[in-house]
């Protein structure tokens, strides 16, 4: 093997388990199940875990801190892309490296980057003072209460009345429940 051999980041779909304990398990579940049972219309990269000794370290030395729904998504896959909505959720250290960043928009400062979505510049970020998912687009902000609020978005938006899939199709009829 060559010692330019780099390991790949990605995590085998098949070997996924969505942690069933949280916030985003039912629509991460979801967008799995998908992209395993459609993969030429959408695809899910998921990056491998960090650990917790990471996360915390990151919030040390940032004097930052995550929410719990972004600590297990980062114990879960630190940083994700689907196909749907172009939405993309940078790993931890990038997250760290667009720390220093000014923003040129409104009152960013406890604002950090997530990651970023759609592909024409729409900003995934966590206000710091309330722990919401913000999205800025082209100067609207749309507010989220958590990343599986950000991910049922992408699910309405993107997928919905594209496959004809009865785990799909559950999902959003016990949403039009509620």
């Amino acid at each position: 093997m060559s010692d330019n051999y780099i390991t790949p980041n990605k995590q085998d779909l098949d070997k996924v388990v969505v942690p069933e304990n949280t916030e985003f398990y039912e629509e991460m579940d979801l967008i799995l199940h998908l992209a395993k049972k459609y993969p030429d219309n959408i695809w899910l990269k998921l990056n491998f875990p960090t650990s917790k000794s990471k996360i915390d370290e990151f919030e040390n030395k940032n004097n930052i801190k995550l929410t719990d729904e972004l600590r297990a998504l980062y114990m879960f896959a630190d940083g994700f892309s689907v196909s749907s909505g172009h939405l993309d959720i940078l790993e931890l250290d990038k997250v760290e490296k667009s720390l220093d960043t000014k923003w040129e928009w409104g009152n960013t400062k406890h604002y950090i980057l997530l990651g970023d979505m759609i592909g024409d510049g729409e900003e995934i970020f966590l206000d710091l003072d309330s722990s919401k998912i913000i999205s800025y687009n082209h100067g609207e902000e749309e507010e989220y209460h958590s990343i599986a609020m950000l991910l049922s978005d992408i699910i309405f938006t993107f997928i919905d009345g594209e496959f004809e899939d009865e785990k799909l199709n559950e999902y959003i009829g016990d949403w039009e429940d509620v």
